[in-house]
Formats: C-alpha cells, sequence, structure tokens
C-alpha cells in the first residue's frame, strides 16, 4: 500500500491542498476542512488496502476517489458563501445543492461501469462481491440510474418549496435502492453464477471496521454535546466567542436595538440553514417566520434570549441559565447607554 501511495503522491499532495483551500482564503472555517481532510485520507487508505485495487482497478475510478472530498470541500464553502447573502442566498443554496448532487451523480454514473470487483469501492452487497459477473451488471445498471438521478436532482432545483425537495430526496433514494435490487434479482435469475457464500473479510479488515465504527460512535457521542459560545464585551464592541464554530464581532455603534425575550414569547429557531446543531447548542445561520433570515448563538438549556437588531439583521444570543442571559442583557444595555452618552 505504501508504494501505491507513494506512485500517487502528487494527486494525495493536490486533492489535500483544495481541500484546505476554502480554509486558507477565509471561505470556510477550519475545521470543516480539517474533517474533510481526514475522512479524506481515511477513504484513500482504506481503498488502497485492498489489493484489488492496487492491482489492475479502473484509473479513473481510483481517480475519482482522490477528487470527491476536494469537490465537497469547495461545494461546503460556497453553500457558506450564499448563506451568508441574506434571503436571496437561501434559493441560491439549495440550487448550489440540487446541481452539485445532480453533477456528481452524472460523473460517478459515468465512471460506474468501469469499477472493477473490489471491497471498498462500488455496489459492495454480498451478490455483486460473490459474482463478477453480477458485480459488472449491476454497475452497467447502476451507471445509468446514476445518470437519471442526476438529470432529477438538477430538475428539482427548478421545481418549488416542497416539490423539489420530494424529487431531490427520491432521486438519492433511487440512486442507493435500485441498483441493489437489481443485483438481488440478477442473482436469482442467474444460478449459474454459483451460490452466494459467505463473503471473506481478513482479520485486518475487520479491525478496521470495528475501529472506524467506535471512532464514528465516539465522534458522534461527542458531536451530541460539544460546543460553547462565550460573549466577551470589549470597548467599542462585543464578540461570541464559539468553539466549533466561527466567532462574531457586533459593533455597539451598528446595534440598532436590544431586547429580552423570555421562553414563552420566543418563537421557534426554525430551519438551520448553514451551522451546529446538538443536543447543547444551535449555532449559525437560521430562518423563521418572526426574523427571516438571522444568526443564533444559543445554549439548548436556556429558553430565554437577547434579540438583537444589528444593521437590519437579527442576532439571538442566550447563555447556559437564564441569570446568564439576564447578565448578558443587562452587561450590552449599560454598555449602549454609556456609548450613547459618550457620542
Amino acid at each position: 500500500m505504501k508504494k501505491t501511495m507513494a506512485e500517487h503522491k502528487v494527486k494525495l499532495l493536490l486533492s489535500s491542498l483544495v481541500i484546505l483551500l476554502p480554509a486558507a482564503l477565509g471561505w470556510q472555517i477550519l475545521w470543516p476542512c480539517v474533517g474533510l481532510l481526514a475522512v479524506h485520507w481515511v477513504c484513500l487508505v482504506l481503498v488502497f488496502a485492498d489489493h484489488r485495487n492496487r492491482q489492475g482497478q479502473s484509473k479513473k475510478a481510483v481517480g475519482l476517489i482522490f477528487w470527491l472530498m476536494p469537490v465537497v470541500s469547495l461545494l461546503m464553502a460556497a453553500i457558506r458563501m450564499a448563506v451568508q447573502q441574506g434571503a436571496a442566498g437561501i434559493r441560491i443554496t439549495y440550487l448550489i445543492t440540487c446541481f452539485a448532487f445532480g453533477l456528481l451523480f452524472l460523473v460517478v454514473g459515468n465512471y460506474m461501469p468501469k469499477i472493477r470487483q473490489n471491497h471498498t469501492m462500488g455496489i459492495r452487497v454480498k451478490w455483486t462481491l460473490a459474482s463478477e459477473a453480477n458485480w459488472n451488471a449491476t454497475h452497467r445498471f447502476a451507471g445509468k440510474v446514476w445518470v437519471a438521478a442526476g438529470l432529477l436532482c438538477m430538475i428539482s432545483a427548478l421545481l418549488p418549496g416542497k416539490t423539489m425537495m420530494v424529487v431531490f430526496i427520491a432521486s438519492i433514494v433511487l440512486a442507493s435502492v435500485v441498483p441493489c435490487v437489481y443485483s438481488y434479482r440478477y442473482y436469482k435469475q442467474h444460478p449459474q453464477d454459483g451460490e452466494v457464500g459467505k463473503i471473506y473479510v481478513s482479520p485486518a479488515q475487520k479491525m478496521a471496521a470495528r475501529l472506524i465504527l467506535v471512532g464514528a460512535l465516539a465522534f458522534a457521542a461527542v458531536a451530541m454535546v460539544a460546543g460553547s459560545a462565550k460573549v466577551v464585551f470589549g470597548e467599542d464592541s462585543l464578540t461570541v466567542d464559539a468553539s466549533l464554530w466561527q466567532d462574531m464581532t457586533i459593533s455597539y455603534d451598528s446595534i440598532e436595538s436590544v431586547s429580552y425575550v423570555t421562553g414563552d414569547e420566543m418563537p421557534a429557531a426554525g430551519i438551520r440553514t448553514y451551522g451546529l446543531g446538538n443536543l447543547r447548542m444551535l449555532m449559525g445561520s437560521f430562518s423563521n417566520d418572526a426574523y427571516g433570515n438571522y444568526t443564533r448563538y444559543t445554549y439548548d438549556s436556556c429558553d430565554d434570549c437577547v434579540v438583537l437588531s444589528v444593521s437590519g439583521m437579527t442576532v439571538v444570543l442566550n447563555g447556559p441559565s437564564a441569570d446568564d442571559t439576564r447578565e448578558i442583557y443587562q452587561e450590552l444595555t449599560a454598555r449602549l447607554d454609556s456609548s450613547a452618552k459618550e457620542s
């Protein structure tokens, strides 16, 4: 595997740099890019750990693996920049997502028939892994299905509201389920290819699968309760110092109004268009009927919030408790009063 990775070192370097490019240019915050880079390397290690991919795998199929995560990184940056444009950016976000998924399905569908039998890429169900004929037939069929799903994704971007989401989700289900059903039917219709027995999995592959599963579960458990946001008051501005998400600085002069809203009066968060949401925090860009597109840094443990109008934009803040939130409100109003007197 080391020899194979060395042979592709230029692609490895370039693809890794492209993944980090949005963070370097300020289009994206760093940690999503670092996460994608880690996934990129893990995927490549798993692909090249399979000797079938080192010996005779399609170069185009391997090249697709190298550039999948870089494209995702650029897509995430584009979505983030679109969300920052406000109301018009939400529609642009949907358009980018639908067209990007559609293009992905079209490209992968074109390469699908070229993927040779292996244990890490393609439609890896027991019927395709047990029979090379089944693998080839399934991937020829899957290529057509993925191209059709790609076209549906692109068409969904032109449809209104809920219809767009229904068609978009249906296209993803189509690409995921139909090839597996086809593989099973092919197995039933071609018994001459032999019975499907137990697929051999090496001890190293079993250990890698266990480590990935444990790591994924640990990451999910931490992600569900991680994150914090602390409001730090300066002389001329306040800064929301957030972990796991981007900080936000607001000058006192740009604050048009501030109000304290209790839990009974606070509208629902609405739809998270871009940000972080778990059992502890809601941070990022949201949209609801009360505020339209707005920014939120709030703890789930407290229903009270401080609502700011900042240069026509709404920002919602709170602390871990009602007392902490009240302190933020009192400190902010005192700073604004002081700033108004000085001016």
